[in-house]
């Protein structure tokens, strides 16, 4: 009977390398093929994304926010700004919208 116990206890079951490899790959392969179907839902948000127009009405007047937004692009690009994380702060009853980005703020007028 010991030497049953002792059979028992020396037999493994030994993996091929080949085995290890393929889950590798087939690990890979996983990963490739998310990567393509999060790439394929992003192009598919991004198609469907529409453009709106915003306007801002005050006091019988109306601004036009992509209007507004390309004149404080170019004015960035002129003081040489980075417009990074641009954020406009329109205040009509100033006249004037204010921006902050990565190189700096400044304000332009309405």
């Amino acid at each position: 009977m010991n030497k049953r116990i002792a059979k028992a206890k020396t037999t493994k079951k030994v993996e091929p390398k080949s085995a290890t490899a393929n889950t590798d790959a087939s690990a890979s392969a996983q990963k490739k093929e998310t990567v393509k179907a999060v790439e394929a839902s992003t192009q598919k948000i991004k198609k469907e994304a529409k453009e709106y127009t915003l306007y801002l009405q005050y006091q019988n007047r109306e601004y036009n926010m992509a209007d507004l937004t390309k004149q404080i692009l170019e004015k960035c690009e002129a003081e040489k700004m980075d417009p990074a994380d641009l954020r406009i702060y329109v205040k009509p009853e100033d006249g004037k919208a204010y921006y902050v980005c990565a190189g700096g703020n400044s304000s332009v007028a309405l």
